[in-house]
Parts: C-alpha cells; sequence; structure tokens
C-alpha cells in the first residue's frame, strides 16, 4: 500500500515453527480528491519442513482491518468499478500461505510468499469520491489470492 506505515515481526517458536504479526496503517488522505485511509493487521503461523526462518515455509494466516477508499484505481485497474465512488468499512478473513526465505548475509535475507485465502468485506458505499450521500451498503465473500509479498528481512 503505497505511503502507509508498515512493519512486522517474526519470531522463532521451535525449530520448525515461527509466529509473524504485520501491521499497516495510513491515516492521512492522499489529496482532496482522492481518499486512502486504513489500517490492517495480520498475523500468521509458519511451519519450515527444514529450517526456522530459512528456505521454503507454509502456514495459516488472518487478517482483519478498516478502510476509506475514493478514487481509487485498485488492483493496477482490474477493478474500475470502484473509482467513481467512496466506500468505507472493515475486513475479516484468512488464508493458507507457502513462502521462501533466501539468506543474503549474516543479518539480510530476501522473501517471498502468496497466499490463497477469504475474506469478509463489509461496505458502505458513496456518491462521490470525497463527499456525498450515501448510496448503498453491502457485504462481499472474496475468494482468490489475500497474500502477496516481497520482503527484505533484517534479523537480528
Amino acid at each position: 500500500m503505497a505511503g502507509a506505515l508498515s512493519a512486522g515481526v517474526e519470531v522463532p517458536l521451535s525449530k520448525m515453527t515461527s509466529a509473524e504479526a504485520y501491521g499497516s496503517i495510513r491515516p492521512w488522505k492522499r489529496s482532496d480528491d482522492h481518499v486512502h485511509k486504513h489500517w490492517l493487521i495480520q498475523g500468521q503461523f509458519r511451519i519450515w519442513p527444514c529450517q526456522v526462518m530459512n528456505g521454503f515455509f507454509y502456514g495459516p494466516y488472518v487478517h482483519g482491518g478498516e478502510f476509506n477508499l475514493g478514487n481509487q484505481d485498485i488492483c493496477f485497474g482490474l477493478l474500475k468499478g470502484l473509482k467513481p465512488y467512496r466506500y468505507e468499512g472493515w475486513l475479516l478473513g484468512g488464508g493458507m500461505g507457502v513462502g521462501y526465505e533466501y539468506a543474503l548475509a549474516k543479518h539480510w535475507n530476501l522473501g517471498a510468499e502468496v497466499g490463497v485465502g477469504y475474506t469478509y468485506i463489509n461496505y458502505q458505499k458513496f456518491n462521490c469520491e470525497v463527499c456525498g450521500a450515501q448510496k448503498d451498503d453491502g457485504v462481499y465473500h472474496y475468494v482468490g489470492v489475500s497474500k502477496l509479498g516481497l520482503s527484505l528481512i533484517y534479523v537480528f
């Protein structure tokens, strides 16, 4: 999420498991005609078949948050019907992720992960990007890629 403050931490639980917690927040508007505010949290339990924090991993994750989006191209323009409206709401979901971490140096790793899951989205739809009366409300059930990441990791 461009312009957001994001951070995460992962701790080993045993020789083959770890737990990750990640958060992202963007409490400010992008501009007068674009709204993009959110907070998101995510937790994951990871299983490492060979060595914790190195190589292949997989595990379940859960996520939740709130959003206020208006006049936005989401998913690189694939969801064009969202742009002329503003959406406020919350989401809750989870899924299963798989990834790989590669050791670059003593304290640096490069990681990649993809996750597929379900997200329940409860929203209110408004007529214009930053103002206007409520037009609709509803619930959306999303099934698909719900986690995608490339990370540069500092290892303590």
